[in-house]
């Protein structure tokens, strides 16, 4: 996933289009990750004044460990982003912290190192597919509202308040 610069250019009024599928390995270093396969990338490269605007989309299938069950999931990832490689700045030191999508280039466009970290970062810490609790939760006596209005009605005037909740019916009634 690697393409010079001087390949770009020659797309200077069209959008160069990729479309690949890739096979890394040693992405993580997590126990609860089994395998990340069918890692299939699509976007266009779009060239501008000395800068490059990469519109990427990953989709894997990530096999882990479900947090519940302790059985095998697919979670299925996907990832939209745009990068943006600009040959104005001279090293990655010069680049604002806060700009995450903004990167420096000089010869060539390397996309694999974004890549990796994206499917990193948006690979979530916790997953089930279960629907149930474990047995070994003690959730006997929860009670799982379903909206605000709900939980308004189930929810219990203090004794101490009781009567500082007559003079709020008053003013609505009002």
């Amino acid at each position: 996933m690697k393409w010079s610069l001087s390949q770009l250019r020659k797309f200077k009024d069209n959008a160069f289009t990729f479309n690949s599928s890739i096979q890394l390995e040693d992405i993580t270093d997590r126990r609860d990750i089994i395998e990340i396969f069918d890692i299939e990338i699509s976007g266009d490269i779009i060239h501008g004044n000395r800068r490059f605007d990469v519109n990427l989309h990953i989709e894997a299938d990530v096999h882990m460990i479900d947090s519940r069950s302790g059985d095998t999931v697919k979670y299925p990832l996907s990832v939209d982003t745009v990068e943006i490689f600009d040959e104005s700045i001279e090293s990655d030191s010069e680049i604002d912290e806060q700009d995450d999508n903004l990167h420096a280039v000089l010869h060539e466009i390397d996309l694999e190192p974004i890549v990796r970290e994206l499917i990193i970062v948006n690979i979530p810490n916790v997953y089930t597919e279960s629907e149930s609790l474990p047995s070994s939760s003690n959730t006997d006596n929860w009670k799982v509202f379903g909206s605000e209005e709900e939980l308004e009605k189930e929810r219990p005037v203090d004794p101490r308040l009781q009567k500082l909740q007559s003079l709020f019916s008053d003013e609505t009634e009002d």
